[in-house]
């Protein structure tokens, strides 16, 4: 035998996901207590030693390192534990001939302070009971089942390619346990396991989907305050003044911060009813019942009396999405127009600093020239003293007129050169400026 190259990391992992949920192998007449429960991060951590305990009391050892799954044969019933994302469920069986599949349920036969200590809060909790039947004979009188369920709210069909039969009522009696009757006409226990999860399935999967009705309903009577704050603040937006956008967008931001929190904390919940409707809507299909006269269908009772609760979340999720949308347009109208008065405001400061600078500029020049002209008068007088100077000390016979006359030019352009430059210098850094 050749050997294969070295396996990927999760190859048996992944492989054996199709393992995961076997069926249970259900050989009529079989009993069944199955319970689902809520499990926080803590319950989960526990749940493992508790059931070496359990395994302790019936002599037998738990295997090594948790799983997600377990089978074990416990002598007086059977248990089956599937360990889900957000709950865990177990299943106990136990076989043998009854007279009443609910007057001596399995959970009887299960230690009480081990079931009481279970980790989690219970969800689901039935009680199930599965009897032979016969594949073309009719099926038993109402009458005959009715004694072991609520008339008013009993629902069953024949489900399957064995067209077995399932009833349930749906009711929470006063164990807290509720009631499945399957009469199985199909002669294969994997096909009966399959049918019955299949059923357990849609009671899981219903209650899970219902989980977010309550944040829902609470959610849904906000609205209409919210959504008339909303409402406020936009109609503030559109005849606001400029005084006041500033205000109108702290207060939106706090608006829509609120808002955000409100869908982080209840998005993973809607995200998880969208599913456990999916699932739910996928269990039925898979049921494919045909209907019994004179009582609904599992899926005929269910899709009518979860499609009002259905309805209201998918209602609060959007309303949800569609607050943060008018939330965000607005936000982005008012940042718009803020934006473009800021600019305009920019730009008219900028204008007037450029009128300023060219008004300093000309003051500059007119300066400048008085300067020249100062400068000139002095300096033309100061040549005509030494000229005189000269003329006394040296009995010179210079003109002392002529000489500050012709000196004039001179001295202005000596004066237009050093202050002038200054001002060409500042013409230029205006020019670069504009």
């Amino acid at each position: 035998m050749n050997p294969l190259p070295e396996d990927y990391t999760l190859r048996r992992e992944l492989n054996d996901e199709v393992h995961t949920h076997q069926y249970e192998k259900l050989v009529p007449p079989e009993r069944l207590s199955y319970i689902a429960l809520l499990v926080n991060i803590e319950e989960r951590a526990r749940e493992w030693a508790h059931l070496a305990r359990l395994c302790s009391i019936y002599g037998q050892v738990l295997p090594r390192g948790e799983s997600k799954n377990l089978h074990m044969d416990l002598g007086e019933f059977r248990l089956k534990v599937e360990r889900h994302q957000e709950f865990t469920r177990y299943t106990f069986v136990k076989q043998g001939v009854f007279d009443d599949p609910f007057e001596n349920p399995v959970t009887n036969h299960v230690p009480g302070d081990w079931l009481a200590a279970l980790p989690g809060k219970t969800l689901v909790a039935a009680h199930i009971g599965v009897v032979r039947g016969e594949a073309g004979e009719a099926p038993p009188a109402l009458d005959e089942i009715a004694c072991y369920f609520e008339t008013d709210t009993l629902a069953g069909s024949r489900a399957g390619s064995s067209s077995s039969l399932v009833f349930t009522d749906f009711r929470i009696r006063e164990d807290g346990f509720s009631r499945f009757l399957v009469i199985a006409n199909s002669r294969l226990p994997t096909q009966n396991g399959r049918l019955l999860l299949r059923l357990l399935d849609v009671e899981t999967y219903r209650m899970l989907a219902l989980m977010a009705l309550p944040e829902a309903r609470s959610m849904i009577a906000k609205m209409p305050a919210m959504d008339a704050q909303l409402t406020k603040v936009t109609n503030a937006i559109s005849q606001g003044s400029e005084e006041n956008d500033e205000a109108l967008l702290e207060d939106l931001s706090k608006f829509a911060a609120q808002l955000e929190s409100l869908i982080s904390l209840t998005s993973y919940r809607f995200a998880a009813t969208r599913a456990y409707f999916g699932l739910v809507a996928n269990r039925l299909a898979e049921l494919r019942e045909t209907p019994m006269e004179g009582i609904p269908t599992f899926g005929g009772f269910l899709n009518r009396r979860m499609e009002p609760a259905r309805n209201t979340c998918e209602s609060a999720g959007k309303w949800l999405d569609l607050l943060s949308n008018r939330i965000n347009q607005a936000s982005q109208l008012l940042r718009t127009r803020i934006d473009v008065r800021r600019e305009k405001q920019n730009q008219d400061l900028l204008a007037a600093m450029n009128r300023r600078f060219h008004l300093q500029l000309r003051l500059q020049q007119t300066v400048g020239r008085l300067t020249i002209a100062v400068f000139t008068y002095y300096s033309v007088n100061l040549i005509g003293y030494v000229a005189e100077a000269c003329n006394v000390r040296f009995r010179w016979h210079i003109d002392t007129i002529l000489i500050e006359a012709a000196s004039i030019p001179f001295v202005a352009m000596i004066a237009y050169y050093l202050v002038g430059r200054k001002i060409r210098h500042a013409l230029v850094d205006s020019e670069f400026l504009n």
